[in-house]
């Protein structure tokens, strides 16, 4: 298959979570979408720990805590995470770029894998060669009807 790389208006519509970490209220949102995205379980635990600041406000508001000390704890940390989310968003770009890439050729590679495994190994028609076709006996219970690709 011939595949060519994603252009820049893709690359570009991919990246809308970037925009997230400059809210400095939702910055955790865009790392749990990205980790979910791509099955990348650290961004996901970065987005949890981005996450903190913003439940210590939440917190903070709703029990109506008059404490200067977690005023200035979860402000602080409000900053921090802040700033580092936006760095750490223009630096794991181009990887989730890589990598929903890689996800989004694999599943049709993978689809059509496992469809020929299938057909093998239940000794149906096939367009793979016979050296890597299954050579075990066909169940008695499938009956073989043809291939299972839809022929349009």
């Amino acid at each position: 298959m011939n595949r060519q790389p994603k252009g820049l208006l893709w690359k570009i519509a991919r990246s809308w979570w970037i925009l997230l970490p400059f809210t400095f209220y939702f910055n955790w949102i865009a790392f749990i979408y990205v980790g979910w995205r791509v099955q990348h379980k650290r961004w996901t635990l970065y987005g949890t720990l981005y996450a903190i600041p913003f439940f210590l406000v939440f917190i903070d508001i709703l029990f109506k805590i008059n404490s200067n000390i977690l005023t200035y704890v979860w402000s602080y940390s409000l900053l921090i995470g802040a700033f580092t989310s936006m760095i750490h968003a223009f630096n794991i770009r181009k990887e989730f770029l890589t990598r929903l890439e890689a996800r989004q050729y694999g599943i049709p590679y993978v689809d059509e894998t496992l469809i020929h495994q299938i057909e093998s190994n239940y000794g149906l028609k096939t367009e793979l060669p016979t050296s890597v076709q299954y050579d075990g006996p066909v169940p008695t219970t499938v009956y073989t009807r043809g291939s299972l690709i839809r022929q349009s």
